[in-house]
């Protein structure tokens, strides 16, 4: 008992003195810093040159651009008509393109019915995964601006996998439009054959 006593009176005189030495510390830096804040700052003040020198700046003198070569003559007889230029031949295209899993034939009777811009089929994915392959057979009309409108499906194999997948596509597409006399027109009848192949 005598111990626990004497360990408390022990601790609290250690524990009050050194709170005493945490004040004298906190009083000894309060002094020091007030000393230090009495000291003042002189600020010099530096005396701007008045006379400034300036640069006179010339341009650039410009050389006159070479007169450009007169445009070549061109005296070739233009017609507006494609076939009256060809003297009414009328000829067959039959173009394969893979399209990463379909390709496509087109059939036109005329050169500027190839697609400018092709968007390729999306697989079915349950044909896929059963490997059947097939084609489709569309028509459709071109327009003025060259987009695909009114488009059908003419034929299938095997019948109703892949028309979904086809006419999907086949609106995406751009073609140049028919120009007669000068002036766009729609281009009806436009066919196109689609095949459906995977590639192994």
């Amino acid at each position: 008992m005598v111990r626990h006593l004497s360990a408390a009176f022990l601790a609290i005189g250690v524990t009050f003195g050194l709170f005493y030495i945490m004040q004298a510390l906190i009083l000894g830096k309060d002094t020091k810093l007030g000393e230090a804040s009495v000291n003042m700052i002189d600020f010099v003040r530096l005396k701007k040159d008045r006379d400034l020198e300036t640069k006179k700046r010339k341009m650039p003198d410009k050389k006159k651009p070479e007169e450009p070569p007169p445009p070549p003559d061109l005296s070739t007889a233009r017609s507006n008509k494609p076939s009256q230029a060809m003297g009414d031949m009328a000829f067959a295209i039959d173009v394969d393109v893979d399209l990463g899993g379909a390709n496509i034939t087109i059939a036109a009777s005329d050169s500027d019915v190839i697609p400018v811009v092709r968007v390729p089929p999306q697989y079915p994915l349950r044909a896929s995964e059963r490997g059947i392959e097939g084609w489709v057979e569309l028509e459709f009309t071109i327009s003025k601006l060259g987009a695909v409108k009114d488009a059908t499906v003419l034929n299938s194999h095997p019948s109703s996998i892949f028309d979904r997948a086809a006419i999907k596509a086949i609106r995406r597409w751009k073609y140049n439009p028919k120009i007669e006399d000068g002036e766009a027109v729609e281009r009806p009848g436009v066919q196109v054959r689609l095949k459906f192949e995977l590639n192994n």
